[in-house]
């Protein structure tokens, strides 16, 4: 196969206060004709950074080196009036969040008719055509009549569909796709991938494929490349790596992996290095098991007696099999005393009929009757409009509702006011984006303290080492306090979220997405924090996740929700194993899991209550 993109010795810095930061270094890797490549690595790796470095899109002030070649060209060598001739007809690229990538004003096709006819010219006729025609081979029902619809008028999949047309508008050689599924329920995720996977045997077309998410590529990638903290640490085919990852940063981000049946996840110790205080030698040096002396200062060369090729002074023997795979399986159901009764519960939105009218009725949601039992987790599953969030805005107390909703058999629909909100205190709730659900002008101190006054505490000594204590229970300096929410990750600001939802001493909260956006290991951290709180205080949870996996090993029981329904619930290993409804079976089908690195590796059952492992 020949190389549609290669990249020599790719350097980039970005401008950080007074100078630059290197924040690649020196990456080496080729895309194939008609192969998916995934670039995969903790967030602050370099991959998205990789990526626009290809388009030409970085920020403006860095500094690249080394070459990006596109077949036979060197395409850093063009100036921006030549990367516009290449943008589109011969890169496309499809981005995380396709609702921010198109444009709100513009219907669909006129925004596809623009990409086609800057690198084609042709009539306003000829590209209408050509949009129906992209539309349809993407998949999107009755393109005709969608043609003049605005990106606010599909769903999540949809618009990521708009912008795989877009994108292939004049059948570019590469593709890009930055994490093209994160955020999509797996129904839909499976569609895209299935979709890009189509799209480049029929046009021969190589793939770049940027994500978090080891089980998509695992299904769907031919080779990869790992990056840590900007250095490359291992590449070469899908398979060995998932048979036998090489270097230690591998085998640690496949072990935070969550797995169906799995009891506990594999926490990769410390954080990703800053650019600016990366250590001389490994940079994952500090953070692994295997360490020697010597990996703190020598930088390793790579190692290619495997499948893949490692950068490590002391690489995995190619046939291990190692712990880290493990599954430690749930223990049996146990029994609990009902907390939360949800009784014939329905929840309806006006449709249509323009702003001011009333228009008809939706029903997101139609008698659901269920309940949480104290220290339980239940988890909500189903595509995107099922009613997932609904329910827990619901039971949040959000919007109205028919039927009842009792917390210790006091129905909310027969509290006073006073009462009323008393009660609303012990459920809390961590949303999907912490960065939306944070105020971006208060620091992080005041954001936790704030719940904390509202729940009656009093003096400024208390809550300040409340909040410290709060910092700490969720594995947190008690420093970053001083900080604000655009200061810190993501995998922070998600911590900072669950230390704000204790600060009222909850005793129910409701996880709508939590980890959905977050790379493996922060997720791990995470889940495991989640799962050490409930142990600790009895805490009970409603987890509403598109991810099978993390429900599994989160979830003592399940719901699936499908068009405002429940089509059935039963304890998670049930669900899981032995799905009784054609839908939900569809969607244990659907789920990606990684499987290469799940084949005969069990150790004993652990009761769910017990300690962390």
């Amino acid at each position: 196969m020949s190389a549609v993109l290669r990249l020599e010795n790719l350097s980039v810095s970005l401008t950080r206060g007074r100078g630059n930061v290197a924040i690649l270094d020196e990456l080496n890797l080729s895309v194939n004709r008609g192969e998916m490549l995934a670039l995969v690595g903790e967030s602050g790796s370099g991959k998205t950074i990789a990526a626009l470095s290809v388009m030409r899109l970085l920020p403006k002030g860095a500094k690249v080196s080394g070459g990006i070649w596109l077949r036979d060209e060197n395409i850093l060598r063009r100036d921006e009036a030549g990367m516009r001739k290449l943008r589109g007809r011969d890169l496309g690229m499809v981005f995380q969040n396709p609702l921010a990538a198109l444009n709100p004003s513009r219907t669909v096709s006129l925004q596809i008719e623009e990409a086609w006819r800057v690198h084609n010219g042709g009539s306003s006729k000829a590209a209408r055509a050509r949009a129906l025609e992209l539309l349809g081979e993407v998949g999107i029902p009755n393109p005709a009549s969608r043609l003049d619809d605005y990106p606010h008028q599909f769903s999540g999949g949809m618009r990521q569909r708009v912008m795989i047309a877009m994108s292939l508008a004049c059948s570019p050689k590469l593709l890009i796709a930055d994490e093209p599924t994160t955020g999509l329920d797996p129904l839909v995720a499976r569609q895209i991938m299935a979709l890009i996977a189509r799209l480049r045997r029929e046009h021969d077309m190589g793939v770049l494929f940027v994500t978090h998410d080891l089980s998509v590529v695992e299904e769907h990638a031919d080779a990869i490349h790992v990056l840590y903290a900007g250095r490359s640490v291992e590449w070469g085919k899908a398979s060995a790596f998932f048979g036998h990852p090489r270097h230690p940063y591998s085998e640690a981000l496949l072990g935070s992996v969550a797995r169906v049946g799995q009891a506990r996840l594999q926490n990769i110790p410390g954080n990703l290095p800053e650019p600016e205080s990366r250590p001389p030698g490994c940079r994952f040096a500090p953070r692994c098991d295997y360490r020697q002396p010597d990996c703190e200062v020598l930088l390793p060369p790579p190692d290619s007696n495997g499948g893949t090729a490692a950068a490590c002074l002391f690489p995995l023997p190619v046939n291990s099999r190692p712990d880290i795979f493990a599954i430690v399986e749930k223990g049996p159901p146990i029994s609990r005393k009902p907390q939360l009764e949800i009784t014939h519960l329905a929840v309806n939105y006006a449709a249509g009929g323009g702003l001011f009218s009333r228009g008809k009725k939706f029903k997101a949601l139609q008698e659901i009757t269920l309940t949480l039992g104290q220290g339980e987790c239940l988890g909500v599953v189903g595509e995107s409009g099922s009613g997932k969030s609904t329910l827990g805005r619901a039971v949040l107390q959000m919007i109205g509702y028919d039927g009842n909703i009792a917390l210790d058999g006091k129905e909310f629909s027969k509290l006073g006011r006073a009462e009323k909100r008393v009660q609303r205190r012990r459920i809390q709730v961590v949303f999907q984006d912490p960065r939306e659900s944070l105020n971006p002008r208060m620091r992080i101190k005041d954001i936790i303290a704030e719940p904390i006054r509202m729940v009656g505490a009093s003096g400024l000594a208390p809550i300040k080492q409340l909040v410290a204590n709060l910092l700490g229970r969720v594995g947190l300096n008690p420093e970053i306090g001083e900080l604000l929410p655009g200061d810190v990750s993501g995998g922070q600001a998600q911590r900072i979220a669950i230390a704000r939802a204790l600060a009222a001493e909850p005793e129910i909260i409701v996880l709508d997405e939590p980890t959905s956006a977050l790379d493996v290991s922060t997720q791990a951290m995470l889940l495991n924090l989640l799962k050490d709180l409930a142990i600790e205080g009895g805490l009970s949870y409603i987890l509403i996740s598109h991810d099978f996996a993390v429900v599994s090993y989160m979830a003592d029981r399940i719901v699936v929700l499908k068009a405002g329904q429940v089509v059935e619930v039963n304890d998670s290993g049930a669900i899981i194993t032995a799905p009784q409804n054609d839908y939900t079976k569809a969607l244990v089908d659907a789920a990606p899991q990684l499987r290469a690195s799940n084949r005969d590796y069990r150790l004993p059952q652990q009761n769910v209550t017990g300690s962390a492992i």
